[in-house]
């Protein structure tokens, strides 16, 4: 009869030759890459050495405690503009005060991909804020202390004077925090009443109601200011006032021409959005499963995004919704992070996203060093579906965000690394990208109203030109009655609280949405209650009435050495 014959064998491991075994490295990786979702880190098409440019290292103390040291912005898709802070000796001006703190800003008008100069400049700044924002198509904004200018370095390069300046707003306020909305046509200027002085006694200050900024509890000290833009041709800008609204403290308002995106809690920890037009449409949006109070970012007219939570009080996740009542995409972030930032290429259905990298959960802002990071991630997503087109890290790390740019055709990602402006080379858009941002472009709301004729501020007040602001190109007229709905926001003396909400993101907790000023080092506002479960076992679908501010970073009044989007 046969015999079964059990035979145990035990298989020889073979040591695998090195170039074998890089060959199939190599296809691992490469089959990653074709996964989607997987952001590329490709090396870059150019890179233009910062020392060539006559660039001086940075002290990281300034550049993390959020010091606006260094800008990146792209002019159009083939020049940069690039400006750093200088060291220099300054010559004392007789009319800054002993706090000022000036210092020389050197601007330089780059050719791609040669990197040849094609103009440079100088300004002298007095604090170490924000000086420069980029207003898209070609034209940038300069602060210099409360005075805004405007400049257009392509359009006037063949005049001899690419950098020659146009007044565009003076404010006898002090100047807390400017925000746009992502194709830059809606301009909020934050401004606070200026400091008022100490009343001194023989060299002993002596505090008196006159001394303090506010006037108790109950006061609006910001006065948030609407501002339409329309670029016209040459390098002139108009400005269309929207009206004024006030608040206790300043914070980010995710609104853009047409209207704001509300967020309403449904209680169970259910959240909901409207789109709220400024002349009074409301449109419900779809809905949102979050922890803590999701914070909504507008990155396109007709999308946004929102930071949210899930099992914690870290806001992890990120989902991306459009206007026609879509969640588009979900995504986790594992990393502890701090100080968020954007760049808006709405064209191609395209933003950049930064944030610092943390190595604990707890950041204390009055002291800062690189050993509390792990460095600065940037991450380009096409909007639609979510898929992430490239990954890379900048260096020296940016707390304001303004080391990285994305081209307006959303192409080419120009970030500061390795000591030199290096520019990544993005995919083209497939068919599929071009139809969502079609789709996007139809789906983007229409301007039916003033903002400042449907916000209310606490005193039912709303001004059709700006209180304290010269505005030299100003045109058109703002309603000057503010209009109470049953869907109009609360007003922002009663909503610093839920602005100030989750407040302690750049503490570590990761709970603020991003914005384009560093947060000050005061405490946020107590937080509003939240509904107890019963209510929302009782009217579980019902839209509470909705809230104007996103629980953002706060803006500084004055921007510091020391930390203050």
């Amino acid at each position: 009869m046969p015999v079964l014959w059990i035979i145990s064998a035990r298989p020889r491991l073979r040591k695998m030759p090195q170039s074998r075994l890089l060959t199939l490295l190599l296809l691992f990786v490469t089959s990653l890459a074709a996964l989607p979702g997987f952001a590329r880190s490709p090396g870059p098409s150019t890179s233009i050495p910062l020392e060539d440019l006559g660039y001086q290292s940075m002290p990281n103390q300034f550049m993390l405690a959020g010091s606006s040291m260094l800008t990146l912005d792209y002019v159009d898709n083939k020049h940069l503009l690039l400006t750093y802070n200088v060291k220099r000796l300054l010559k004392r001006l007789p009319d800054c005060p002993a706090s000022d703190q000036d210092r020389i800003v050197e601007a330089l008008l780059l050719e791609l991909p040669s990197g040849k100069v094609l103009a440079r400049t100088e300004w002298r700044t007095h604090d170490r804020g924000m000086y420069l924002w980029n207003l898209g198509q070609g034209r940038f904004m300069l602060r210099v202390r409360d005075e805004l200018s405007t400049f257009a370095p392509m359009i006037n390069l063949s005049h001899g004077d690419a950098f020659r300046l146009q007044s565009f707003i003076r404010s006898d306020r002090r100047i807390g925090g400017i925000l746009f909305s992502p194709e830059a046509d809606l301009m909020l200027v934050e401004t606070l009443d200026p400091p008022k002085p100490k009343a001194t006694i023989y060299g002993d200050v002596h505090s008196s109601d006159q001394d303090q900024d506010d006037d108790g509890p109950g006061s609006t000290p910001v006065q948030i200011h609407f501002l339409r833009l329309v670029q016209k041709t040459g390098d002139e800008i108009e400005v269309h006032p929207g009206g004024i609204i006030h608040s206790k403290s300043a914070g980010r308002i995710p609104a853009n021409s047409a209207g704001y995106i509300a967020t309403l809690d449904q209680g169970q920890q259910h959240w909901a959005f409207n789109f709220q037009s400024y002349g009074g449409k409301v449109k419900e949006l779809a809905a949102f499963d979050s922890t803590c109070r999701p914070s909504p970012i507008l990155v396109s007219p007709s999308e946004f995004i929102a930071f949210g939570c899930h099992t914690s009080h870290t806001p992890q996740v990120v989902g991306a919704f459009n206007l026609r009542g879509e969640e588009m995409w979900e995504q986790n972030m594992t990393e502890s992070y701090v100080a968020p930032t954007f760049a808006y290429a709405p064209g191609s259905g395209r933003f950049a996203f930064s944030r610092l990298l943390t190595r604990t959960a707890l950041i204390d802002n009055t002291s800062v060093s690189p050993e509390m990071f792990d460095g600065q991630s940037i991450i380009v997503y096409q909007i639609d579906s979510g898929q992430q087109l490239l990954r890379i890290d900048a260096s020296p790390i940016a707390r304001v965000g303004q080391n990285y740019a994305l081209s307006p055709d959303g192409l080419g990602l120009a970030v500061v690394r390795n000591q030199a402006v290096e520019i990544y080379d993005l995919p083209p858009l497939s068919p599929k990208d071009r139809a969502a941002v079609q789709m996007a472009q139809q789906s983007a709301p229409h301007i039916d109203g003033d903002p400042g004729a449907r916000l209310s501020s606490g005193d039912g007040a709303a001004t059709s030109i700006p209180a304290g602001m010269t505005l030299p190109n100003a045109t058109g007229n703002a309603s000057a009655t503010a209009q109470q709905t049953g869907a109009a926001p609360a007003a922002p003396a009663n909503a610093s609280a839920e602005r100030g909400q989750n407040q302690d993101q750049d503490q570590g907790q990761g709970q603020t949405p991003p914005s384009s000023a560093p947060p000050p080092p005061a405490p946020p506002p107590d937080s509003a209650p939240a509904p107890s479960a019963a209510q929302g076992d009782e009217q579980p679908t019902r839209r509470k009435p909705p809230s104007l501010y996103a629980p953002g970073e706060k803006h500084d009044g004055t921007p510091q050495q020391e930390e203050p989007r």
